[in-house]
């Protein structure tokens, strides 16, 4: 059973990076750029098992739902949900101008490849794996724009996957979008709370959101008087008035005190800030593979997939259902096997957290762990099976490998959710247009 929860943010929200944060005068707490999985994961978890406690009494303890499967968060907007910006689009400015470059690796074997002699993070004609990966010629040639957009709506990920959209057309609607975003700077927002857009179109950009930064002093609770040199600063991350965090949720067959009109506060992330939880019965449509996309993979011999939320690989930026070949067996008994060709993959995300687990030895720090980032794309050719199969049973599904960690859950935390596009790989007549353009 599955149940699709909003979270509304009430106060700004602080998610704690891992860095140390001890009783030092001046120090300050930072936030990551966004709400992790496991966070929202932990906080509906707690949420849905108090709610059922105040029920059941202390008969439901508060673990109950520890191993519930959990997928999100994603961004909601408008009306539409928001992903990540995929890495594939690279966005620069030069001279005043903004540009786009549409990343697609090159065969390896093409004369135009050879003449240059370039490769890209170390594939190149003597790098690692540069028997196995097709580099992308022209890649990382620009400087990348400072405030390019940081998500983009389904409608914009469902063209970019389908390869609707020229790259010019998508450099002159990012410029005008800079541009609204500068006009609309200090104007109060268009966006209705209750949930009716002001526009007939969800915008297609989202700019990274703005980072609050608090100062606090420490209390002397017998002399109820500020501490000396307990000065500190908390950042947090503060949403778009009327933006909501969505998260789908499989609950037990006929769960017992599932009321279905959930309506609660709850603290989420550092600092306890209030959340209000809800249900939402028409979000299916939302999580679901649009049609173009099926369509579009019918038949297709390369692919591409992006992650909308960090994933964990126990090979580092590699999965681990990738063989010494880069090949996968049938993959989520869908019937389709993959070969990777090439990974757009940013620096390693760091993702670490606190533990409530009783009976926890030593500190309750949890170690912090490495993922590769949300908007990482990695390219593949099919080798057997339907893509669109592939994409329609695994459209915003767990891809992450099995953690070997002891109380680590990336699956059901909602890591590594997946989206699934085509792609077509780059011939010198397509690198000469480009040069020429």
């Amino acid at each position: 059973m599955n149940k699709w929860l909003k979270a509304q943010p009430i106060d700004p929200i602080m998610i704690r990076d891992g860095r140390p944060f001890n009783a030092i005068p001046g120090i300050r707490a930072h936030t990551l750029s966004d709400v992790t999985p496991s966070v929202m994961a932990g906080t509906i978890r707690t949420m849905l098992a108090k709610q059922r406690q105040a029920q059941h009494g202390k008969s439901s303890p508060l673990d109950y739902y520890a191993k519930l499967p959990v997928r999100g968060p994603l961004y909601h907007w408008q009306a539409s949900l928001y992903f990540p910006m995929p890495r594939d689009a690279e966005v620069y400015e030069d001279n005043g101008l903004i540009g786009l470059h549409k990343v697609m690796p090159c065969d390896p074997d093409s004369d135009t490849l050879k003449e240059e002699g370039q490769g890209f993070f170390g594939v190149g004609t003597e790098g690692r794996l540069h028997n196995q990966l097709w580099p992308p010629l022209g890649a990382g040639l620009h400087k990348e724009m400072k405030k390019a957009p940081a998500y983009v709506s389904a409608h914009w990920m469902k063209d970019w996957l389908t390869d609707e959209v020229p790259s010019k057309e998508i450099a002159k609607d990012i410029a005008v979008w800079q541009r609204e975003v500068e006009i609309r700077k200090n104007e109060p927002s268009l966006y209705n709370a209750d949930g009716d857009p002001a526009s007939q179109k969800a915008p297609s950009f989202l700019q990274a959101f703005e980072r609050q930064e608090r100062t606090h002093i420490s209390i002397d609770e017998e002399r109820q008087v500020a501490k000396d040199q307990h000065l500190y600063s908390t950042e947090s991350l503060v949403f778009p008035d009327g933006l909501s965090l969505h998260s789908s949720v499989t609950l037990p067959a006929n769960e017992p005190g599932w009321t279905g009109d959930l309506s609660e506060l709850h603290t989420m992330g550092g600092e306890r800030r209030l959340v209000h939880f809800s249900e939402v019965p028409a979000a299916e449509s939302l999580w679901q593979c649009p049609e173009e996309i099926t369509d579009a993979l019918q038949g297709a011999k390369y692919i591409r997939m992006v992650l909308a939320t960090p994933a964990f690989f126990r090979k580092g930026w590699q999965p681990g259902w990738l063989n010494e070949h880069l090949e996968s067996k049938d993959l989520y008994d869908t019937g389709v096997k993959l070969r990777l060709l090439w990974a757009c993959v940013p620096r390693w995300q760091p993702v670490s957290g606190w533990s409530y687990a009783h009976g926890r030895k030593g500190t309750n720090e949890k170690a912090v762990r490495r993922l590769v980032p949300a908007g990482s794309v990695y390219f593949f050719k099919v080798i057997e099976g339907s893509a669109a199969t592939l994409a329609e049973k695994m459209w915003l599904q767990s891809v992450s490998d099995a953690n070997r960690r002891k109380g680590a859950f990336d699956q059901e935390d909602g890591f590594g959710l997946a989206l699934w596009g085509k792609w077509t790989p780059d011939t010198e007549q397509d690198i000469d247009k480009r040069r020429s353009e």
